[in-house]
């Protein structure tokens, strides 16, 4: 997705993407998935992630790995962790207000 009016910024929605392998693997398209479904697939993501980065860490230690792989797959699980991060405190802030709300 490109968005307008910036100068090279691309991001590639790789989660909510149509077709995309993390839906393919759990089954669902886009417009079948409820917002937990979206948050279940989230995580095992980031699951997956940090067992390979964990694995490369591993394997860059005992020379199986080149060092430039372990470093990008580290790079790439700590920026998906900080993505949830970001997910998870946007949720409890919702919630915060949320409850805060007079019926």
């Amino acid at each position: 997705m490109k968005i307008s009016g910036s100068v090279g910024f691309e991001s590639t929605p790789q989660l909510l993407a149509p077709g995309s392998t993390t839906l393919a693997k759990a089954g669902l398209s886009a417009s079948d998935m409820s917002f937990g479904d979206v948050l279940k697939t989230m995580m095992k993501d980031v699951d997956q992630s940090l067992r390979g980065a964990e694995q490369s860490a591993i394997g860059a230690l005992t020379g199986e790995v080149p060092l430039q792989k372990a470093v990008d797959s580290v790079v790439h699980a700590e920026q998906k962790i900080q993505l949830t991060a970001a997910v998870r405190d946007k949720i409890v802030a919702a919630y915060l207000e949320l409850t805060r709300m007079q019926i």
